[in-house]
């Protein structure tokens, strides 16, 4: 069963992103990040990679400056 550990981690490893807090439970993910370096997509893709295992629905739900 992938963890919400696991999600955070490939968060994280993603270029641009300074911190990233997951809730499986909410199915959300907080991330911080600098959108000159990380785009969206690439964080979405981060998460549907993370353990190689799951095929998540990842996408952005809110986007704030």
């Amino acid at each position: 069963m992938i963890c919400a550990d696991e999600v955070r981690s490939a968060l994280e490893s993603a270029k641009g992103v300074k911190s990233a807090k997951v809730s499986l439970e909410k199915e959300e993910a907080i991330v911080v990040y600098d959108p000159a370096v990380a785009k969206e997509d690439d964080l979405i893709q981060a998460v549907r990679n993370a353990n190689g295992m799951h095929p998540y629905d990842a996408r952005v739900k809110t986007t704030e400056k």
